[in-house]
């Protein structure tokens, strides 16, 4: 996820610069990412180009997907993130019908209306 090489880089470079150190510091706060010094070293050769994209994303409203893609409603996707990042730290099983359900509560809550909300669908329309 973009926000999270973001922040792995931003804290490689400000503690040291050493790629094991950082990896297991992470590796303890994102269990799941199952992060490794070898993943730290890549990430450091495509550093230009995920800063390139983290800006034009606008940093804090950009979706963590590979790829960058617009929002119509961002504050839905930014609380759906914020739930993603918490479910994985708690090792919550995340499904398509689960972020389904939890992004039609979260829009529900901002007050989306109905026939503006996702109609999502299994696999590949």
């Amino acid at each position: 996820m973009l926000k999270q090489k973001i922040e792995i880089l931003k804290w490689y470079h400000a503690n040291g610069k050493n790629q094991t150190k950082t990896a297991d510091h992470f590796d303890q706060k994102y269990p799941n990412l199952k992060l490794q010094q070898h993943h730290v070293s890549k990430w450091l050769k495509e550093e230009p180009k995920y800063q390139e994209q983290w800006e034009q994303s606008s940093g804090a409203h950009s979706c963590k997907a590979k790829q960058i893609h617009q929002t119509t409603h961002p504050e839905v996707t930014e609380m759906l993130e914020l739930w993603i990042t918490m479910a994985m730290v708690h090792n919550l099983l995340i499904t398509g019908d689960v972020l389904d359900q939890k992004w039609t509560e979260f829009a529900d809550r901002v007050g989306v209306l109905e026939d503006e909300q996702l109609c999502l669908s299994e696999g590949w329309c």
